[in-house]
């Protein structure tokens, strides 16, 4: 897969990958971001480490554009934070000096790229595919889980698929399917539905079937199977 991918056109490796893009900045990140939007699937921008952090367990990026000097946590914390979670992640810091100690982290967290700012496109555009590259290598054992009709789960970004177009569902929808895939071989009962979903506020039977069936309208009617007098059980493929 490495060596097709460094065949392909820059922006046939990066328009299905989602960017992160953390800079303090304003008038930088709105450049930058602006310059690179055309080519990423989708891009985020962050202007703290906090807000990056927010962003990223609401939807994980491929890869990550961050500088080192932001306010309160520096870059280079929130980039060892990220990696000691997902090795897979891409990650680029972009400074406006060089030093030495950094360099030496940089190295240590294994990122893709350390760029000296001003961001030039050329070199900007040379690091993203180095990214892109790389996270084509490791994205080889990638799971998506078959739902079936073709509608899938993406484990990395927590998408829903139908084919090729990205689903939108109510949180409590999303939290019901992403509980069942995490338990696929489980016949689930309305008693652990609730203990997991709802925690410490109550529900009803009603109220569950009620989210489960807006689950299946926005889906097909198999992807949650009623197993009478039980509970619930996810998809699962013949195949």
């Amino acid at each position: 897969m490495n060596t097709l991918s460094k065949q392909l056109p820059l922006l046939d490796k990066l328009k299905k990958l989602h960017l992160l893009y953390v800079e303090d900045d304003p008038q930088v990140r709105a450049q930058i971001s602006e310059f690179l939007g055309r080519y990423f699937l989708s891009l985020q921008e962050a202007s703290s480490a906090e807000e990056a952090i927010s962003l990223f367990e609401e939807k994980r990026a491929d890869i990550i554009l961050l500088d080192i000097n932001l306010p309160g946590k520096n870059g280079l914390t929130l980039a060892q934070e990220i990696r000691e979670k997902y090795s897979d992640t891409r990650i680029i810091i972009s400074t406006a000096y060089t030093n030495k100690d950094f360099l030496i982290a940089a190295i240590e967290l294994k990122l893709t790229r350390y760029l000296v700012k001003p961001l030039i496109g050329k070199s900007l555009l040379e690091a993203l595919e180095k990214a892109a590259d790389e996270y084509a290598l490791l994205s080889e054992s990638r799971d998506f889980v078959d739902l079936g009709e073709g509608f899938s789960y993406d484990k990395v970004h927590k998408l829903v698929f139908y084919k090729n177009e990205e689903l939108t569902l109510r949180r409590k929808e999303k939290q019901l399917l992403e509980f069942f895939i995490g338990h696929p071989f489980e016949v689930v009962s309305y008693d652990i539905l609730e203990d997991a979903i709802w925690e410490e506020s109550s529900t009803t039977k009603d109220a569950i079937r009620a989210q489960i069936r807006n689950l299946r309208k926005k889906t097909h009617p198999k992807i949650i199977e009623n197993i009478t007098a039980i509970g619930y059980r996810l998809y699962r493929s013949e195949t």
